[in-house]
C-alpha cells in the first residue's frame, strides 16, 4: 500500500497558544508526537521539524502518528490521506515551496460539549466541567488573530488551495471573517484557487454582511459535524437539538451564495461505529447535493481519546466485521475506564447510554 501523502509534503497545521507558543505539524490528525514549535516571525516552512516525516514518506514508510488514516484504509474506508491526494490534485509532488493546505486552530470558543471532544477544544466543555466541580481553572480562551496573520505573512501562499479553520465553533466569532478578509487581500488568485473551510457544528447562522466576502473566494466549504441522527446526535453533540441543527444547515444551503459547499463530517467512536448506516441514509435522503447539484461529501475520521474504536469488545467486533483490525485485542482496563466516564456524564446530563444505544450496551454486558 502506497504511503505517499500530499499533506506530509504540502500540509501545514498550526495551533496558537500565547503561553506555550505555536505548535506546528503536517496534518491536524497526526498524534502529539509529531508536533514541534515554530517561530511565526520567521520563514518557518523549511523548519527541520518537518524533515523526519517528509523523509519517511519519500521512502514509502508509514509514521505511527498516521494511524488514523492507515486504520481507515486497512478497513477499506476513505481517509484524510486519500481525500487530500485526490482533492489537492498533486501527483506525488514533494518539492512544495509553501503549503497547499493549512489547518489553523487559534480560538476554541464553542457552544457544545461533544462526547468525542474535550475541554482543550471547547470553552463550553470547560464551563460544563466547572459548573459540576470538575474544572479548577478559569474558563479560558485566547484569540491570536495577530499571531495568525504574522505566521501567514511568513510563508509562500502561492500554492495555497485550501485553508481550514478549526474550532471550537468557527461560526461564533467575527475573528474568522477578519482573517478571511486578510486572505482575500493577500493570497494570489484567491478567487480562482482558494477554498476556505469552516469546521462547524451546524448550530450557527452566517450573517448576510459576510456574503460579499464569501464570493471573493473560489469556494467556501462548511464542514458540518454530525455523528448520528435524532437522539443519538443529541447524546453525542450535547446540548444541540437535532431538528434545530438540521433545519439550520438546510436554511444555510438555501440562502448562502452559490459558491458555498457542504461536507458532512462524522467522528467514528464506540457510540456510532455500529450505526453508520443511519447517518448515511439521512444524508442521501436529505442532504445529498449542494445547491448547484454537486454531491455533498460525507467523510469519516476516527475519534481520539477514551471513546476511540479500539475500545470495542469481542462481541462488538464480531457484529461489525469479522476481519476488523486483525491486530486488535480487547482491553478490559480501558473499557472499564470508558464505561465509568460514560456513567459519570450520563448522571450529570440526565442521559442514558443504554437507552440511546441499546445494541451497543449489549456488546458491553460482560462489563456492565
Amino acid at each position: 500500500m502506497s504511503a505517499y501523502c500530499a499533506m506530509i509534503h504540502g500540509g501545514l497545521s498550526l495551533s496558537f497558544f500565547k503561553k506555550i507558543g505555536v505548535k506546528a505539524s503536517h496534518c491536524c490528525l497526526l498524534g502529539n508526537s509529531t508536533y514541534f514549535y515554530i517561530d511565526p516571525h520567521t520563514k518557518f516552512w523549511n523548519d527541520p521539524g518537518f524533515d523526519e516525516l517528509r523523509n519517511l514518506n519519500k521512502k514509502n514508510i508509514w509514521n505511527p502518528g498516521c494511524h488514523n488514516c492507515k486504520a481507515l484504509e486497512l478497513n477499506n474506508q476513505p481517509s484524510m490521506r486519500t481525500g487530500m491526494n485526490n482533492g489537492l490534485g498533486f501527483d506525488r509532488k514533494i518539492d512544495f515551496t509553501g503549503p497547499a493546505r493549512i489547518d489553523l486552530m487559534f480560538d476554541i470558543s464553542c457552544n457544545l460539549a461533544c462526547r468525542s471532544c474535550n475541554p482543550g477544544a471547547s470553552t463550553f466543555w470547560q464551563k460544563h466541567l466547572k459548573d459540576n466541580g470538575l474544572w479548577s481553572g478559569p474558563v479560558y480562551n485566547e484569540q491570536n488573530k495577530d499571531e495568525v496573520i504574522t505566521a501567514l505573512s511568513n510563508i509562500d501562499l502561492s500554492n495555497l488551495k485550501q485553508l481550514v479553520f478549526c474550532g471550537g465553533e468557527t461560526l461564533l466569532s467575527k475573528v474568522y471573517w477578519e482573517i478571511s478578509q486578510w486572505l482575500a487581500d493577500n493570497v494570489p488568485n484567491a478567487k480562482q484557487q482558494l477554498t476556505l473551510c469552516f469546521q462547524t457544528n451546524g448550530t450557527q447562522k452566517i450573517p448576510e454582511r459576510y456574503y460579499d466576502l464569501i464570493e471573493q473566494f473560489h469556494l467556501i466549504k462548511l464542514h458540518v459535524s454530525l455523528d448520528g441522527t435524532k437522539e443519538k446526535f443529541e447524546y453525542l453533540r450535547w446540548p444541540a437539538n437535532w431538528n434545530q441543527t438540521t433545519d439550520n444547515i438546510l436554511d444555510l444551503k438555501a440562502k448562502l451564495p452559490s459558491n458555498v459547499m457542504f461536507v458532512i463530517e462524522e467522528t467514528l467512536s464506540i457510540f456510532n461505529l455500529y450505526y453508520q448506516q443511519e447517518l448515511d441514509s439521512w444524508v442521501k435522503q436529505n442532504f445529498a447535493t449542494n445547491r448547484e447539484g454537486d454531491v455533498v461529501n460525507h467523510t469519516k475520521h476516527l475519534a481520539h481519546g477514551i471513546f476511540n474504536v479500539e475500545n470495542i469488545t469481542q462481541e462488538y467486533k464480531q457484529e461489525i466485521d469479522q476481519n476488523y483490525n486483525k491486530n486488535w485485542q480487547e482491553n478490559p482496563e480501558q473499557i472499564y475506564k470508558m464505561l465509568k466516564e460514560i456513567k459519570k456524564f450520563d448522571l450529570i446530563r440526565k442521559q442514558d447510554f443504554a437507552t440511546v444505544f441499546p445494541e451497543i450496551a449489549t456488546f458491553y454486558n460482560r462489563y456492565l
